[in-house]
């Protein structure tokens, strides 16, 4: 199986239960390996995913259906 990684920049103001029902929600798409917040910066999100099931924009998009502002800039 290939896994390619992203990370995303989003709201670095979210509660710890949002980044929570992110991170479980997120694991439920179909493709998607791993997914976690950083430690260190709040505002990073990083997912591992199998792009033969699941492409950058479609994980992008999931995410921005919450009504956040998140952009790509990790690949």
């Amino acid at each position: 199986m290939d896994i390619a990684d992203i990370m995303f920049h989003v709201p670095g103001d979210l509660t710890t239960r949002d980044r929570d029902n992110i991170e479980h929600d997120m694991q439920g798409c179909d493709g998607v390996i791993s997914v976690h917040f950083s430690n260190v910066d709040a505002h990073i999100l990083n997912v591992a995913y199998n792009p033969l099931a699941i492409d950058s924009e479609t994980l992008r998009r999931h995410v921005s259906e919450r009504g956040l502002a998140v952009s790509k800039f990790g690949l």
